[in-house]
């Protein structure tokens, strides 16, 4: 019986091992794969953590981790099947298949050596059940595993698209950064040319005292004068000097007649009776120049720059405020004496000998130029104090033309009073 069904054991025993080898081969297959999955899992988690934090990277994070401690179960489980000793018992299995394979044609000349066989491969067969066993629980498991890696590698697709969204924002501001921190390099390059250029600028204090000195006192006034006049009256005189000329005239021509009567009726031409109106006065005038400049010169001890050409600028003045005198007394007689009075009260106010005419109302300025005394003033202001030959020559011409047209306009009033009248035999008011 057992001879006849020597074949079909043969055949039987070589399905067995095929199988065993076939498992074998499996069984390290699984273990690579484990062993990868938790490989690649732990790469993907080392490189999201070397990526810049932004937008999407934490739940990347998270998502890897979990992938990685998936794969690591899923490893432990296998390595827990003892997947070593299996194959090992496969192989053995499959050794003791083909040794029944091989010894069946004999199975009936030597039972009890294959029924000791048939024991051990009944005893093996047994393990590789509960091997396979174990295989199945840990195959479902990795399935189980590869399941949630799928779900986790999803979740990690969405988180990388965030992620990469994320990198081009940064990378748009990154840009922007550039940008902004080229124009801050400019502006810094020419803030330092400029601090630079100013802290050349800056003074240097070597001495101490000096530095106390100016935190002392911080504001110093620094005054240059030219031509300066020493005290008050210096610079006072040129006015002065003005008005007693212009008084002396007044009051020689109230001792003095502005035309001789006797003149007038004698015929002579009228240029001669001015002149011979007009030399007393200018006469007189010359005398109280010269003692006004002896008694300012040597009595008071006014030093002009130019003592010459103020004695002679005393002295024209001296005739040009005769001359003006004689036309006023000769055009209006005893009332002229008030319009005298009322012109050197004008003269004193416009004549700019106190303040700059420039403070006065706009009346006094109006006139300053209208006026001989003013030019008398600034003339002799030069004069005295030094300065500029302008306003000299300027004020010698002025008063030359005011004294020519004062004569010539009394030479007009000569002719005219020729003809006797009413009241210059009894004038209405006499002073």
């Amino acid at each position: 019986m057992l001879r006849d069904n020597a074949e079909t054991i043969e055949n039987a025993a070589t399905l067995v091992a095929n199988g065993a080898d076939l498992l074998a081969k499996n069984v390290g297959a699984i273990d690579d794969a484990a062993d990868r999955a938790v490989e690649d899992a732990k790469n993907l988690q080392k490189q999201l953590d070397e990526l810049p934090d932004s937008d999407g990277l934490p739940e990347a994070k998270r998502l890897a981790a979990r992938l990685v401690a998936d794969a690591e179960r899923i490893q432990q489980r296998v390595d827990d099947a003892d997947l070593d000793g299996l194959r090992t018992r496969l192989r053995e299995v499959a050794k003791d298949a083909r040794a029944v394979a091989a010894a069946a044609p004999h199975l009936a000349d030597d039972v009890a050596n294959a029924r000791a066989q048939v024991d051990k491969l009944s005893s093996g067969l047994d393990q590789l059940a509960t091997g396979a066993q174990r295989l199945q629980t840990g195959t479902e498991q990795a399935a189980d595993g590869a399941n949630e890696l799928k779900d986790g590698v999803y979740r990690l697709a969405g988180g990388a698209r965030q992620l990469d969204s994320g990198l081009a924002k940064l990378s748009d501001g990154g840009h922007r950064i550039a940008d902004g921190l080229t124009d801050l390099q400019d502006g810094a390059g020419q803030l330092a040319d400029g601090l630079t250029d100013g802290a050349k600028q800056i003074p240097g204090y070597d001495d101490a005292s000096e530095r106390s000195g100016v935190l002392a006192d911080p504001v110093s006034l620094d005054r240059v004068v030219r031509n300066p006049a020493g005290t008050y009256g210096v610079g006072f005189a040129p006015y002065f000097l003005a008005l007693a000329l212009w008084v002396g005239a007044m009051i020689n021509y109230m001792l003095l007649r502005p035309l001789n009567r006797r003149y007038l009726a004698s015929g002579a031409p009228a240029p001669r009776v001015a002149l011979a109106g007009l030399l007393p006065g200018v006469l007189m005038g010359l005398i109280q120049a010269v003692l006004l400049f002896t008694v300012v010169r040597f009595g008071l001890g006014l030093s002009p720059v130019h003592p010459w050409i103020s004695l002679g600028l005393l002295t024209g003045t001296a005739a040009v405020f005769a001359a003006i005198m004689q036309l006023i007394g000769a055009a209006l007689g005893a009332p002229g004496r008030i319009v005298a009075l009322v012109l050197l009260m004008f003269q004193l106010t416009s004549s700019g000998g106190t303040y700059p005419v420039q403070t006065t109302p706009g009346f006094f300025q109006a006139i300053h130029p209208l006026l001989p005394m003013t030019y008398v003033v600034e003339a002799m202001r030069h004069a005295i104090d030094g300065g500029e030959s302008g306003p000299v020559v300027h004020g010698v011409i002025v008063l030359t033309g005011f004294g020519l047209v004062a004569f010539l306009l009394t030479v007009l009033v000569a002719g005219r009073k020729r003809r006797m009248r009413t009241t210059d035999l009894h004038p209405e008011l006499v002073l």
